[in-house]
């Protein structure tokens, strides 16, 4: 049972195992799998990270943890049961999920759009509460997007709409969180600032969070448990102090690099290696090719 003080989580898992597991998956959107016989069980509490070359299967791994594809073979479990036995309020109640790509209604306020995410506890007996919004309120405090609740969501920038989307999901209050891709579209500084949320969001909130990751810089330096894949299959997993080397970042995206200890994190930095192709100035005292 998960209850950290102030955080409004409190979901019940099943015999102490991981809450979150892919036992034998097979996931794909026609009659080739993407995804093929796959294992995978999220440690509870991590910054679990996935990544991979375009193609490899992250995101559909991602999708079919959050339901939105049943696999063709094996099963994904989410409290010892299987997430496709579950109605999809119920699932909604357990685990959230932060899409790559959304879509506000016109003109729809901050608060009003993360009162959104209370709707897996509403029914027709249980409609708005001081419960829902003491959750409301909660979400917006843990995303730093209270002084925003007033304002128009299409008047945001891009790194503040991606932390009302994740305070929207907050506002369910589970405590597994699916992301897909959350950094896309964003520049560096929003991508640090929402990656710092999220690793708040464990440290000091006791969530689960499992994401895809386009940069490995980054993967490294945020994930507690890293998952590299490579043609739907997971090539290696753990810490990504142990895990990540030259022959990985080659094998997973064909890519010569060296790795050396990133100066401020002490994480894992994936450094390419000089191209001897056009492309690149010479430094100074080099000789041109």
């Amino acid at each position: 049972m998960i209850d950290t003080e102030g955080t409004g989580v409190g979901i019940t898992g099943g015999t102490g195992s991981e809450r979150l597991r892919a036992e034998g998956v097979s996931l794909g959107y026609g009659d080739a799998p993407i995804v093929d016989r796959l294992d995978l069980a999220v440690p509870d509490g991590s910054f679990t990270v996935i990544v991979g070359a375009n193609g490899s299967g992250k995101s559909t791994l991602l999708r079919g943890l959050a339901r939105l594809i049943e696999p063709s073979a094996g099963e994904v479990l989410l409290d010892d049961r299987r997430i496709h036995d579950y109605a999809s309020k119920e699932v909604a109640r357990r685990l959230g999920l932060l899409p790559q790509t959304q879509t506000a209604p016109d003109a729809i306020g901050v608060a009003d759009l993360v009162a959104r995410g209370r709707y897996p506890h509403q029914s027709i007996l249980r409609q708005w509460s001081p419960a829902d919004a003491a959750a409301v309120a909660r979400a917006l405090e843990l995303t730093d997007t209270a002084d925003l609740a007033d304002r128009a969501f299409d008047e945001l920038s891009g790194g503040q709409r991606q932390r009302v989307w994740l305070a929207m999901s907050l506002a369910q209050q589970t405590d597994i969180l699916l992301l897909d891709e959350p950094t896309t579209f964003l520049d560096i500084a929003h991508q640090i600032d929402v990656l710092d949320l999220c690793a708040r969001l464990r440290l000091e909130s006791g969530y689960t969070l499992v994401a895809v990751l386009h940069d490995l810089n980054l993967a490294a330096r945020y994930a507690t448990h890293l998952v590299a894949m490579k043609d739907g299959a997971i090539v290696a997993q753990g810490d990504p102090l142990a895990i990540i080397t030259p022959d990985l970042v080659e094998e997973v995206f064909g890519l010569a690099c060296t790795v050396i200890p990133d100066p401020e994190s002490g994480t894992p930095l994936v450094v390419p290696r000089r191209s001897p192709h056009h492309g690149i100035r010479p430094r100074e005292g080099d000789t041109p090719q």
